[in-house]
């Protein structure tokens, strides 16, 4: 594809960025951030209230699941920290925002769960929630090129095989920067996800379940949006 067809897809993905309708969380997100040297440190923390949806369920095991696009804006490119994930990139489909995102892990683990060492236990960034403590994700994305967009939208998952609303998602936080000039970032955007971000999270996991089991990873349940 020519670089400049790249680059109008890019600018229609780009632009429905802020389109589409919000989706309603099970519970109630917070955010923060601080812009460091080509990246950001950041939390996202979900207090899971299932009555907000209208649902009642007991889980003591709220997790998250991320999906990540990284954009080269020069080229209209979609990039990747590791080759596992630009393999799995969700590409070719005519609707030009579901595009470009992928399941957002390192490549030495088998688990697709945010922060989920391959024994099933989570490394020290992110905290586990439940209906009365928080899931708190931490991250810090950065590293790439001047002139990288970044987006993600981080999900939180009940993944208590005891409750009723096991394998749930439970709401959808959106959230973007970029690394500009001499790589400054600024404060990233970020919102409540809209509805089209569900679909682009529901491909992003299909990629990883296809390619899963030629890497000895585990492939994700089936899951259901609460």
């Amino acid at each position: 594809m020519r670089t400049s067809s790249v680059l109008a897809l890019l600018a229609i993905a780009l632009i429905a960025v802020g389109c589409g309708n919000p989706t309603q969380p099970c519970g109630t997100f917070s955010y923060s951030a601080t812009p460091v040297p080509r990246g950001e440190n950041v939390s996202v923390t979900f207090n899971f209230n299932p009555a907000t949806c209208g649902a009642a369920c007991t889980c003591n095991t709220v997790a998250y699941i991320q999906i990540l696009r990284v954009i080269d804006r020069d080229t209209g490119e979609f990039i990747a920290p590791n080759s596992d994930q630009q393999n799995r990139i969700v590409t070719g489909d005519p609707n030009a925002t579901q595009n470009g995102w992928a399941v957002d892990r390192i490549s030495n683990r088998n688990w697709g769960y945010y922060a989920r060492f391959d024994d099933g236990t989570f490394d020290t960034y992110l905290t586990t929630g439940s209906n009365t403590s928080p899931a708190i994700l931490g991250d810090g994305p950065g590293g790439f090129p001047d002139n990288t967009w970044m987006d993600f939208v981080s999900v939180p998952v009940c993944i208590d095989s005891s409750a009723s609303c096991n394998n749930t998602l439970d709401g959808y936080w959106y959230w973007w920067f970029i690394i500009g000039a001499g790589g400054a970032t600024g404060q990233p955007f970020s919102e409540i996800g809209v509805d089209w971000m569900q679909d682009a999270f529901d491909k992003s996991v299909v990629e990883w379940n296809n390619d899963a089991p030629g890497l000895g990873k585990h492939s994700f349940p089936a899951m259901t949006r609460m």
